[in-house]
């Protein structure tokens, strides 16, 4: 290939894992080189992939839009106690999870075997 990229950046994107298969989906299709580790985190402790995604400069906005239109965020109910009730009440309340949590570094040296 003559025409050699750049890759300058490393973009870490933390999603729910059921919206990792669309994500990786995406990037395969767009061409992008990455790697996926699964996590988990948050007060929820729910289950998240971590993407490893090396990337030139000037594709970070197509990335970020192909992310961000594959985790999309909802809503979710999660069951919270009443504090000083004379017994457990739990009530539920609205939460919004997932979307992405997107990072961008500079990456001095990237190989690819």
């Amino acid at each position: 290939m003559s025409d050699k990229k750049k890759i300058d950046k490393l973009i870490v994107a933390v999603v729910q894992s059921q919206d990792s298969d669309l994500v990786e989906r995406v990037l395969e299709q767009a061409g992008f080189s990455f790697g996926k580790l699964p996590s988990a985190g948050g007060f929820l402790r729910e289950r998240n992939v971590t993407f490893l995604i090396a990337s030139e400069q000037a594709k970070i906005p197509e990335l970020k839009e192909l992310v961000g239109s594959a985790a999309k965020r909802r809503v979710s109910y999660l069951a919270t106690p009443i504090d000083n009730a004379p017994f457990p009440i739990l009530l539920p309340a609205e939460t919004v999870i997932g979307g992405a949590s997107v990072f961008t570094f500079d990456l001095d040296h990237f190989e690819e075997f």
